[in-house]
């Protein structure tokens, strides 16, 4: 994988050689190796604007000291928490290689709810609250007041958008890896992608299907020079319409933006179902950008 800043060199001292391994040979470590499971922590990180409480789960990297901070951002339609093995796996994984993990909870919009929640989740109370978990994630103590994040399907939309707005160096990321996100709510050749499904998750987020309303609600409208390093993935036939991830590219062109990377795999692969694929060069990413 290309590196995108200058790469921080960690120093291991290996039978009687010193040798200083890239990040990326540190991440390949990590990535072949077998972890030990982590305990995860449940925390409370902020209190949203409707009183309801916000947790993170969080993994911890071993050893002590400052580490880099990092969210993940789960999917769901916007509705739910698409709680899959993958992101734990992802949390696991970013602990191993020295970052602090966080799985945050945010609010959700029709039918879903998270205890406590009075209001409706819709757009902007989730991405509301991702700018809140990025501000207490910068602010902890355990950190090393970088913040980075990896999202999958809306946590990917709401990865892009925290990316995009916010203020640096408070409640906006640092550096952020995007798996299958909506990018685009009013794109129409999206609309009817596997049998309107797309449609029907973002005009029900948004509260409207109004296709100039669905796309000023979108991270794409937001867009725009300079943005934090972003690595975007996709697949080219999964449950997200294969032109959220062409709108978002052809807009970080429009408004020149360079610090991206697309990849588009074949087949099926929906947001952390491939993160096994992905992993070492999303840890080598994140370690050379927050540890800058």
């Amino acid at each position: 994988m290309k590196t995108l800043l200058p790469t921080l060199f960690v120093s291991l001292l290996i039978g009687q050689t010193l040798v200083d391994p890239s990040p990326a040979l540190l991440a390949q470590q990590i990535s072949s190796q077998p972890s030990q499971a982590l305990r995860p922590i449940t925390e409370q990180y902020a209190v949203a604007d409707d009183g309801t409480i916000l947790t993170w789960e969080a993994f911890l990297a071993p050893g002590g000291g400052v580490h880099p901070n990092v969210l993940i951002i789960h999917g769901g339609g916007f509705n739910g928490n698409e709680d899959g093995p993958g992101q734990l796996v992802c949390a696991q994984d970013l602990s191993d290689a020295g970052m602090n993990a966080f799985i945050i909870s945010y609010r959700l919009a029709p039918p879903g709810m998270l205890p406590g929640q009075t209001s409706d989740g819709r757009y902007p109370d989730q991405t509301n609250d991702v700018h809140l978990a990025v501000r207490a994630a910068r602010q902890d103590p355990r950190g090393n007041g970088k913040v980075g994040a990896v999202g999958g399907s809306a946590g990917g939309s709401h990865t892009v958008y925290v990316a995009a707005t916010g203020t640096p160096g408070d409640d906006q990321i640092d550096a952020g890896v995007s798996l299958s996100g909506a990018y685009n709510f009013g794109d129409k050749a999206s609309w009817q992608w596997q049998s309107g499904l797309f449609f029907a998750s973002v005009s029900n987020y948004v509260n409207s299907t109004n296709a100039g309303v669905l796309t000023a609600a979108s991270p794409i409208a937001f867009v725009r020079a300079p943005l934090p390093p972003l690595l975007l993935y996709a697949s080219a036939d999964e449950s997200m319409p294969p032109q959220q991830i062409a709108d978002l590219i052809a807009q970080l062109n429009t408004v020149r933006v360079k610090n991206y990377q697309q990849t588009v795999y074949s087949g099926h692969g929906h947001a952390f179902a491939y993160w096994s694929k992905i992993s070492p060069d999303v840890i080598e990413f994140l370690l050379d950008v927050l540890n800058r």
